[in-house]
């Protein structure tokens, strides 16, 4: 089977019989058999097996010939044309062709068929597709050509296509064009009611989905539009079909790519009724009926026969037809109406559900039939004099039969029967009088079906139809066979009662099939041939018709999928996760500011009488005051429309480039939240006035960056910010609006509005006094003359009493909300209601009540109670498809949608009903874009507040509904909990994979929308279940959105029945990791197992039966190892664990942070930064306060004087003393060589400035304009060693004291700074003491001094001197883990508080001491060094970090009295791990050497249970000095150095062994005698045999000794390499210069080795020799292999890496000639150059795979990983990731045989090469001391400098399998717990309680 476009010369397929058929559409004759000659055969009998025969013919000339006017005997020739051999195909026949054979032999239908020609479609009159039912904001209507338009000006031509105009707009040029594109796209489906529903059905359910992922993955939405699914015909009481159908083709239009696919049968589509009727059109027919009734009249002498024939009709007509009116039921109605409808109701009651009705042409027309044609026109068509100019209108069927809107389901069904019976007379009546008057073409156009319409409509575009329109035709080949059948009817338009053709309905198919091939080219035609099965056309019972739906829907993705690629441009960047983060929120962001603009836009165009409200803003922008401008209204009083055309106008109101940033809070659903509101204003305000720099993501740090960046406004480019309806915030973070609490920066506007009786109103006018400007109630005046331009435009009028009652309505609610919608109901109003019927409530919540209820009698009370109930609880709207999904979940709704529709299975509600509601409610619902999609909500807050009021009074019924929002973004699409295609509509994300790069489309209303509505319906424990505590939703919320939503969610008020500690420790981890999820999310698992996880492990019961403290921690875990992404997860607990201090940032600079000081007063500090600016922050407030700017970007050190006023800055040799409050510089010295070091005394009168490398010392009175009051040079008694910081000085101030002293001496001195006299030196209790710092109070003066502790530590004391006479008082002892950097004494001088600094560990601790208890404390740990710090209150200890542009504030006072935390002399300092080496014979054990000598840990890393810790610890083991070898469990000790007696000089050795075995515990061996020569403890290689590799004492080769043999020397390697290549060379002799550089290489032969290589597999070692070649030995034969050499480079091992079988060798050399760098490839088994790669300088690591097939290494600088495949000729580079810093240090490891690598470089991350892109990223707290790879290649063991356990880390995610190690345990390791399932078993599931 296959789908045949159509062709103009594809030639015919024969087979009558088969299945299924795709023939070409027939342009030309056949030369198929057919005996058609049986000429005793009636005429329709002969033409319809014309019509069904199996291989249709091109026209002949002799059909054309018969529509010849000059043909006389038409009969005779038809009978020529249907006796001829061959066969004519009907389908291409002309128009008037096949409308004559209809009509041969009837001179009536002759007339009427005559005069038509071919003139296509006419465009739908206004009549058509302008209905009574107009919602608030009426639809223009709408060709193609203006949809393309509106496309193009989007994607091609328009604005918004280009990246200048974005630019333009995002920094603040709101007034140009903003062109709205929505990432939609709709596709129109249309076929009959009947006869296609097998291929729409198939097409919705099975292709839909499919195209809706792919629009998905792809970051577009998709609606599949089908009006007819679940209707069986186009009946409605108020007659609208065709105007819903034609609009929303319409809607369709205005999207790109394939809108319109038109499926046909060979069934005419039912007729329908217009609408509407021009005056004139209607009184023409009018008089045509009357006019032949006077005719008729004459023959009232009639005999008995005729009378009984005189009530049926003459004219064929098909059954049904549809119509469209006003909503409300008219009052009209007459007892001649019912007599009349009554004889046309009875007629009808007999007609079964499936049965047409049909009125057959029986007698002679009489003077009755004709009055009776007239009575029913002027029934069923009323004149409204309403409209411009006057037209009649057709009643809605509830006007003639109530039973229309009935609730019981058959009553209604009778109605309907009753009403297709009139619609069959009337349409009959219209089609036989009105060609007469109106001519065939307004004939044709009066009465054109549904289908036509939307065919003409899809077909009318801007340019070709082709890019847009396909068509479906299906021929069902034996239908000739099958018309007895019952369900024919449905797929052909047979006679009443007869298995015969209805040739009008079959000539009228023909037609419009002609005229679509006049329209559409071949090339969008496809016809398929199926012949006829069971029950007709149905894939459930013929498997024939099963492949044809199959193959249709194969076809249709196809096509679609083709258009949407061409228009989708998807991005195939290979980049890293936090790379594409940054960009997606870039672009959300500039996308919500667009939304915003665009908005404001349309607004503004509406904004009428506010002139006195626009004046008053003019008049305050103005004066340029820094309060804000607060306009104040009620609710729907104009508000948003008078600040949208105040930000239009603002730029004329204002001098210079003036900046408007406009925001809508609550259009969307970022806008309704304070930190999301704030980030976009943030970014917009750093594009308009910075360069690109990183923004924060916290509330209170974009509170303070924003007023920052409002500081840079200058005064030739103002700011006017435009925010409308700040009252609309939700209540995330309490709708906090401290954030404009703050005067204005100058040349900085700032409007905003709210409603007038908010709470939010009340608390801006409290807090800080704005401008207030109220806007007042609409005059009388504008009031008329808002209604009169309303009526014009519309081409509306109202009678009198009509105008009355809208005007005074009005004038009661003189709103402009109120207005609208009170006009908007008087256009359902007619000419012909009745008086006393019409009346508006004059209150507006009461008329939203009327209208309310108004929807309800017209569209259903459950239906409108739903659509309502879901639209006002949902979160900032609901999606189409959710509303769709959500409205069969109520039963009330589906009992009343079936009492006209038949029940589906699922349940399900016809679209069309959806499409109806959504036009009736108008300008009330508003599609707006928010969460990356469309969403409907209310227009106006008030009614959602109505809505709530009516609908959802208790809070059970908004209980319910929030209900069924969880369970349907938990289940999907499906109505059931476990929906089969859940995974395609509502998923996390929708992931797409192009190539090796996947991307992935965050669903955001799922992120959003299932916590909202599982907090809102009580369901706790599914919130902590499904979201808080599933590890797959957090990945998804904190990748797709920010952790700060989902720190949001943790706070929200969630009522628990107690205080669950799951959600403490899950906040406090997220609060640790938040800079490295928010810099990459997918770090997610790694983040919480590696802080929770020893938590999660100590959670055991006391006594069985017990339940753990942590009820869902534990599963949160589990899942952390079955990530759906490849993702690095520790084993056990490696970052600083949740529960201690947490500090808060104060963040307002832009860049990194260099200086702080604080304040001697007071709670104030201030800091400098790079970008230039000096902050002064009121730490009690938490923000900055002043801001000066220019003072410069390399400030190191700062300090406050003269009461906090001035500010003394230095900046490398410079010293500058600024005003702080106006910015004036006082005092500059900038002529000294030396770096000052300032401190200032005297309460901060005097300066004193030492010079760091000198002994100079000056002194300024900062009272005294600064000058200098003393130049001295100050010496102590024991001479300092000069270096970078040496000089120590205190920063407290008592009297003009001042304490300094050198760093790393043993005394200090006591300085007066106004005499410059030493007043007295004070020196350290010990000579061993080095002094760390100085300070001073009231009462001591304070050295800080470190001693050395035990054997290798150093311990910290405070020795406190007495102030008044200088002697020593007593010491305080610190511990051995204290590293002082920076000191601080609180005011009160009772604590010193220290940063311990360690840039071992890349950690810093806050310590304290309690200088009268003597108590010490380590008060908190954290991550990064702290540069910069000071604490003079408690409560307000600050700090910066080196890079970050925050300050770091922790309120020390909290705990400072927790004795947990108190430290002495005897607390054991944790040490970190030195080196790990896995057991190769032993793989479930590893073997780590601390860093601190003498112990060993073994680990073991299989059972779970073990990771937290050891199976062994061993300590004393070796000192220092000792080297230490690991093989087999066993250690190998060198140690006893001493002096070889044996050589000339002495040269040092180790003389003894000893090895000791870890599993015995005990020394299995002891060998002295030994002559082992030192070497750094790396340079020791142990091999197999127990030789020990190592260098000589020269280091001119290298040694093997036999740690078994005896004989204690060793073997040498390397000793005599050089002298075989020498002699080789001496023979040849070349030019002198030539000779120089050979002698050069001889004179490097003699070079020590610098640095060795050992292959993988212990048999080949390369050694550099800091020369220009490198030379390979064979440890096996201990012979010297190659000498690889080059001449014009430096050959090192620093960048190299050597194969594991020592078959290769890569490394990075320099080629000093071509001034290149090269990565070189080496043959060590030839010894010659493999491959080279050029131009690589920076390689900073390098790796190779076993097979040399793959060479990876990092470079420096571009952070990039690049990967080379030298023998096929591959190169790439693969982008590293935002935080990457690779330096000489980085180490780099290959896996997998190449496909993967391991990078060390800060962090640890994993690379895939063969993608290029980077699978996972590590960040660790502290610094990894080691790393290395255990023996499967899988698993990472990680050594950190600060903590002694080992972490094993794995890639671990749903698609990679789990591995085992095999193994006994050898520690007597218990393995009967069920814990140590370890990996095997399976990820737990979250339960629903």
């Amino acid at each position: 089977m296959m789908w045949t476009k159509d062709s103009v010369s594809a030639k015919k397929k024969e087979n009558e019989n088969s299945g299924v058929i795709f023939p070409p559409v027939p342009k030309g004759y056949s030369n198929s058999p057919q005996d058609l000659n049986n000429k005793k055969q009636p005429t329709f009998q002969r033409l319809q097996e014309l019509f069904f025969a199996p291989s249709l013919a091109g026209p002949k000339q002799d059909a054309y010939q018969l529509l010849d006017s000059r043909v006389t005997n038409k009969d005779k020739a038809l009978e020529d044309l249907l006796n001829v051999g061959g066969q004519v195909n009907l389908l291409d026949c002309p128009p008037e062709f096949l409308r004559s054979l209809t009509v041969l032999g009837d001179e009536a239908a002759e007339r009427d068929h005559s005069g038509r020609e071919e003139t296509g479609f006419a465009q739908v009159v206004s009549s058509r597709t302008e209905g009574p039912s107009d919602g608030l904001h009426k639809r223009p209507p709408l060709d193609s050509a203006s949809c393309s338009n509106r496309v193009n000006a989007c994607v091609g031509g328009g604005p918004h296509s280009h990246g200048c105009t974005i630019r333009d707009i995002i920094r603040g040029n709101v007034t140009l064009p903003c062109c709205a594109r929505k990432k939609r796209f709709m596709i129109y489906i249309c076929g009959g009611y009947k006869d296609t529903v097998a291929e729409r059905t198939a097409l919705m359910e099975e292709a839909y989905p499919q195209l809706y992922l792919f629009c998905k993955q792809r970051g577009h939405d998709l609606r599949m539009v089908d009006l007819r699914q679940g209707v069986e015909d186009p009946v409605t009481d108020r007659n609208e079909a065709v105007v819903l159908h034609v609009e929303t083709l319409q809607e369709c239009q205005e999207t790109q790519g394939p809108n319109f696919f038109l499926f046909t049968g060979q069934k005419h589509e039912v007729q329908t009724l217009p609408l509407s009727i021009s005056t004139e059109e209607f009184e023409a027919i009018l008089g045509a009926v009357n006019k032949e009734r006077q005719t008729l009249s004459k023959r009232r002498h009639m005999n008995i026969e005729e009378m009984g024939l005189e009530s049926q009709s003459s004219i064929a007509v098909s059954d049904t037809a549809s119509f469209a009116s006003e909503p409300e039921q008219s009052q009209w109605d007459s007892a001649e109406s019912s007599a009349l409808l009554s004889v046309s109701t009875v007629s009808q009651m007999s007609l079964a559900d499936d049965e047409e009705a049909n009125v057959s042409p029986v007698g002679t027309r009489t003077w009755a039939d004709a009055d009776k044609d007239m009575s029913l026109l002027q029934m069923c068509y009323k004149l409204d004099e309403n409209r411009v100019p006057p037209v009649y209108i057709l009643l809605p069927v509830s006007t003639h039969y109530p039973d229309m809107l009935s609730k019981d389901g058959i009553r209604r069904r009778q109605a309907r029967r009753a009403w297709q019976v009139t619609c069959v007379c009337l349409w009959g009546v219209l089609q036989r009088s009105s060609p007469g008057v109106l001519g065939e073409e307004k004939t044709s156009c009066l009465l054109r079906t549904v289908l036509e319409s939307e065919v003409e409509q899809g077909l009318r575009t801007n340019g070709p139809p082709e890019g847009h329109c396909h068509w479906y035709k299906r021929t069902i080949t034996d239908m000739k066979y099958n018309m007895k059948s019952e369900k024919a009817s449905k797929y052909i338009d047979l006679l009443k009662g007869r298995p015969e053709i209805n040739q009008n309905l079959h000539s009228s198919h023909q037609r419009f099939m002609d005229i679509i091939h006049t329209k559409l080219r071949h090339t969008n035609i496809y016809e398929c041939n199926i012949a006829w099965g069971r029950k007709g056309l149905n894939p459930k019972l013929n498997r024939s018709h099963l492949y044809y739906t199959e193959r249709l829907c194969s076809d249709f993705k196809r096509i679609v999928i083709n258009h949407l690629s061409r228009i989708i441009k998807v991005s195939s960047m290979k980049c890293s996760p936090d790379v594409k983060r940054r960009e997606a929120s870039r672009n959300g962001i500039q996308e919500e500011i667009l939304r915003h603009v665009r908005h404001g836009q349309a607004l503004q165009r509406h904004c009428e009488f506010r002139e006195a409200g626009l004046s008053d803003l003019r008049r305050e922008v103005e004066i340029s005051s820094p309060r804000p401008i607060l306009l104040l209204g009620e609710a729907g009083w104009g508000k948003s429309t008078t600040m949208a055309r105040a930000a239009h106008l603002a730029s004329g109101w204002v001098p210079g480039d003036v900046k408007v940033l406009l925001r809508f809070v609550g259009l969307t659903g970022a806008s309704r939240n304070v930190r999301l509101l704030l980030q976009s204003l943030c970014f917009q305000l750093a594009e308009m006035y910075t360069d690109h720099i990183s923004m924060s993501e916290g509330l209170p740090q974009l509170a303070s960056e924003f007023f920052s960046l409002l500081e840079l406004v200058k005064e030739d480019s103002p700011v006017v910010m435009v925010l409308d309806g700040v009252d609309e915030l939700s209540e995330e973070h309490d709708s906090d609006l401290s954030w404009l609490f703050l005067p204005l920066p100058p040349h900085v506007r700032l409007l905003l509005s709210a409603s007038t009786d908010s709470p939010c109103a009340k608390l801006l006018q409290k807090s800080f006094q704005p401008t207030v400007i109220p806007l007042t109630p609409l005059s009388p005046k504008n009031i008329h003359e808002a209604l009169e331009r309303r009526l014009l435009s519309d081409g509306r009028r109202l009678q009198d009493w009509q105008w009355q009652i809208l005007l005074q309505a009005c004038l009661s609610c003189p709103s402009p909300l109120y207005l609208e919608t009170a006009y908007a109901e008087t256009r359902l109003w007619h000419s012909f209601t009745p008086p006393g019927g019409l009346s508006l409530p004059t209150d507006l919540l009461q008329l939203y009540h009327y209208v309310l209820s108004r929807l309800e009698r017209v569209h259903g009370e459950q239906l409108v109670r739903r659509a309502a109930a879901l639209i006002s609880l949902s979160r900032n709207g609901i999606t189409e498809e959710e509303l769709l999904s959500l409205l069969p979940r109520d039963s009330q709704v589906m009992k009343e949608v079936e009492l006209t529709h038949h029940p589906s299975i699922p349940p399900r509600v016809p679209y069309i009903l959806w499409v109806s509601l959504r036009r009736d409610l108008g300008g009330h619902l508003t599609e707006v874009e928010t969460d990356d999609t469309l969403v409907y909500r209310w227009t106006h807050a008030a009614l959602m507040l109505v809505c709530k009021q009516k609908y959802l009074k208790t809070p059970e019924a908004q209980t319910s509904v929030h209900c069924d929002f969880a369970a349907y973004f938990l289940a999907g699409r499906s109505s059931n909990l476990d929906g089969k295609d859940g995974h395609m509509f509502q998923p996390l994300a929708w992931t797409l994979e192009t190539g090796l790069v996947k991307s992935h489309v965050f669903n955001l209303r799922k992120l959003h929308g299932l916590p909202f509505h599982l907090i809102r319906s009580g369901q706790t424990a599914h919130l902590l279940s499904e979201c808080l505590f599933s590890y797959e939703f957090l990945l998804h919320k904190v990748w797709g959105l920010s952790v700060f939503n989902v720190e949001e969610e943790l706070k929200a008020r969630i009522v628990l029945d107690k205080e669950l500690p799951d959600v403490a420790a899950l906040s406090q981890a997220l609060q640790l990791s938040r800079t490295a999820l928010l810099r990459d999310p997918c770090q997610l698992a790694s983040q919480l197992l590696g802080r929770l996880c020893r938590i999660a492990d100590d959670d055991r019961p006391v006594a069985p039966g017990d339940p753990r403290r942590f009820s869902y921690l534990h599963t949160l875990l589990s899942q952390c190892g079955y990530s759906s992404l490849p993702v690095l997860v520790p084993s056990f607990s490696c970052l600083l664990p949740p529960g201690g201090l947490q500090h808060t940032f104060l963040a307002g600079h832009l860049d990194t942070v260099t200086a702080l000081t604080g304040a001697r007063s007071g709670l104030l500090a201030v800091s400098c930064s790079r970008d230039g600016t000096l902050k002064t922050w009121d730490l009690k407030l938490g923000r900055a306060v002043s801001t000066l700017c220019g003072v410069g970007c390399h400030v190191d050190s700062m300090t406050l004087c003269m009461n906090d006023t001035m500010v003394v800055l230095t900046m490398k040799q410079t010293l500058q003393v600024l005003d702080i409050f106006s910015g004036q510089v006082l005092f500059t010295e900038s002529d000294s060589l030396d770096i000052p070091v300032v401190t200032t005394t005297s309460d901060g009168q005097l300066l004193v400035a030492f010079y760091d490398g000198s002994h100079l010392m000056k002194v300024f009175d900062l009272a005294d304009s600064c000058r200098e009051i003393c130049h001295v040079n100050i010496t102590l008694e024991r001479d300092a060693i000069h270096k970078d910081h040496t000089i120590l000085v205190s920063h407290s101030s008592f009297k003009d004291y001042v304490l300094f002293a050198y760093r790393s001496g043993g005394e200090a001195a006591v300085l007066s700074a106004r005499k410059g006299e030493l007043l007295s030196t004070i020196s350290a209790q010990h000579g061993a003491a080095c002094v760390q710092g100085v300070e001073l109070t009231t009462e001591y003066l304070l050295l800080f001094c470190r001693y050395p502790y035990k054997r290798n530590d150093k311990i910290i004391h405070i020795e406190l001197f007495s102030m008044e006479t200088f002697q020593y008082l007593r010491s305080i002892f610190g511990c051995s883990q204290d590293y002082i950097s920076q000191l601080a004494v609180n005011r009160a001088g009772t604590h010193v508080v220290a940063f311990s600094q360690s840039w071992d560990t890349v950690t810093t601790e806050i310590i304290t001491w309690n200088l009268e208890t003597e108590d010490h404390k380590h008060i908190v740990r954290c991550s990064g060094l702290v540069t910069g710090g000071c604490c003079f209150d408690l409560r307000c200890c600050l700090g910066i970090c080196n890079g970050e542009k925050y300050l770091r504030m922790w309120n020390l006072a909290s705990r400072i009295n927790d004795q947990s935390l108190t430290y002495n002399v005897h607390k054991m300092k944790s040490y970190g791990t030195a080196e790990v080496i896995p057991m190769t014979k032993y793989p479930r054990y590893v073997v780590c050497k601390s860093l601190r000598p003498g112990t060993v840990r073994v680990w073991n890393i299989v059972k779970p249970s073990c990771r937290s810790k050891p199976v062994r610890v061993e300590h004393g083991l070796y000192d220092r000095t000792d080297v230490t070898l690991v093989k087999g469990m066993k250690l190998y000790i060198l140690t006893d150095r001493g002096n070889a007696t044996f050589t000339d000089a002495p040269m040092p050795i180790f003389q003894m062994l000893l090895i000791y075995d870890l599993l015995k515990k005990s020394y299995i061996k002891k060998r002295s005698g030994l002559y082992v020569t030192p070497c750094p403890q790396q340079e020791f290689r142990l091999l197999e045999g127990e030789l020990l590799l190592g260098l000589s004492e020269t280091r001119d080769h290298l040694i093997l000794w036999d740690l078994e043999s005896v004989n204690s020397a060793g073997d040498a390697l390397g000793q005599t390499y050089g002298n075989p290549l020498c002699k080789r060379r001496r023979l040849e002799r070349k030019a002198q210069k030539e000779r120089e550089e050979q002698r050069q290489l001889d004179r490097e032969k003699h070079n020590s080795v610098d640095q060795y290589l050992l292959s993988g597999d212990e048999q080949v070692v390369v050694c550099s020799y800091f020369a220009h070649h490198l030379v390979v030995f064979s440890v096996a034969s201990q012979d010297h292999l190659h000498t690889l050499e080059d001449r014009t480079s430096m050959l090192f091992l620093y960048t190299a890496a050597i194969t594991h079988s020592g078959s290769h060798l890569v490394l990075s050399n320099y080629n000093d000639t071509q001034k290149v760098s090269y990565i070189t490839l080496w043959d060590l088994h030839k010894g010659k150059v493999r491959k080279r790669l050029k131009n690589e300088p920076g390689v900073c690591c390098v790796a190779i795979s076993s097979d040399a097939n793959r060479v990876a290494f990092g470079v420096m600088g571009v952070n990039r990983l690049k990967v080379w495949d030298p023998f096929r000729k591959v190169h790439k580079a693969i982008s590293g990731y935002e935080s990457l810093n690779m330096c000489v240090s980085s180490q780099l490891l290959i896996t997998e045989e190449g496909a993967k690598a391991i990078l060390l470089a800060g962090e640890v991350s994993l690379w895939d090469l063969d993608a290029g892109t980077v699978l996972s990223v590590f960040t660790p707290d502290s610094r990894i001391q080691c790393l290395s790879l255990l023996g499967d290649n899988s698993t990472l063991l990680l050594g950190l400098s600060d903590s002694p356990t080992l972490v094993t880390m794995k890639l671990t995610s749903k698609e990679i399998s789990r591995t085992s190690t095999s193994g006994d345990n050898l520690f007597g390791e218990q393995s009967s717990s069920s814990e140590d399932e370890g990996d095997d078993a399976p990820p737990p599931q979250n339960t629903r309680p």
